[in-house]
């Protein structure tokens, strides 16, 4: 029982962080790869979101790193895969390129549930209520 937990335990740690490097990766693409170039012109999307969709998805794979971040990432990643979905539907692409970003939602999403209790929370600082304030 205890091989199985260590197993597991690689395996999350394996297709989290593979999946960091794809998204820093595919993120990188949208600066220099003529294909992105090209793809984001010819659905009627201006340079700027370009490389604001790259900067996003970067972010996300660093986020993406570090299991007390991944619930955020993974909302990040939701977010413009979401975006990326409708846009290839909406502009008519193949079912087989509308499949990829729906795999990585699934993906960034279970990687999201797996990591969930350790996630960073935000924890403002509490400054006591003064007893006379009104």
């Amino acid at each position: 029982m205890r091989y199985l937990r260590i197993a597991g335990v690689v395996l999350l740690w394996a297709i989290q962080l593979l999946s960091a490097f794809v998204f820093v990766r595919i993120g990188f693409a949208k600066f220099v790869h003529p294909f992105w170039i090209h793809a984001f012109a010819k659905w009627g999307y201006s340079d700027s979101f370009r490389i604001l969709i790259g900067i996003l998805e970067m972010a996300a794979g660093v986020l993406l790193a570090f299991p007390q971040t991944t619930v955020y990432a993974a909302a990040l990643i939701d977010l413009i895969l979401t975006g990326a979905v409708a846009t290839l539907i909406v502009h008519g692409e193949p079912n087989r390129q509308v499949l990829a970003p729906i795999i990585w939602m699934v993906l960034a999403s279970g990687l999201a549930f797996a990591r969930r209790r350790r996630t960073w929370r935000f924890s403002g600082r509490r400054i006591p209520a003064s007893a006379d304030a009104v």
